[in-house]
């Protein structure tokens, strides 16, 4: 398997067991407090959540701080276009499963996105050895 690919079944887990959670206490959030409310509140404990597992569990790097900094900017970034697309959403629409999943849609492409470049190909991060089967070596 390529590495790009096994990257990408990786964020698919780490990044799907996040995307879950935070879909689902967003969708129930949303029914309680208004749907910008709900995605800032989830959005900052997936943002600690995927800053830190990105790096390790998806891309098996030891990204240097300034990595993981570029990468927390990334997904602010990624915030700011997720809660253009809530609102979009909202303003067409009342149906919550609409905007969460719309919302989703449009994010989580981002997310990899953004890891691939800041820190699997960055050069601020070490790079994973194929032979070392999980670990982590510094080039």
């Amino acid at each position: 398997m390529s590495r790009t690919r096994a990257q990408l079944l990786r964020f698919l887990v780490v990044g799907g067991v996040n995307t879950a959670v935070t879909t689902v206490l967003f969708y129930g959030l949303a029914l309680v407090v208004p749907p910008r409310a709900a995605f800032t509140i989830v959005y900052i404990g997936g943002l600690a959540f995927v800053t830190l597992a990105t790096p390790r569990y998806v891309f098996r790097v030891r990204a240097r701080t300034s990595a993981l900094a570029l990468l927390a900017v990334w997904y602010v970034g990624i915030y700011l276009v997720g809660l253009a697309v809530v609102s979009g959403l909202d303003s067409i629409s009342d149906s919550h499963a609409v905007i969460v999943l719309g919302t989703v849609l449009v994010t989580a492409p981002l997310g990899f996105a953004g890891g691939l470049l800041l820190v699997a190909r960055g050069p601020d991060s070490s790079l994973e050895d194929p032979g070392a089967h999980g670990r982590i070596m510094r080039v």
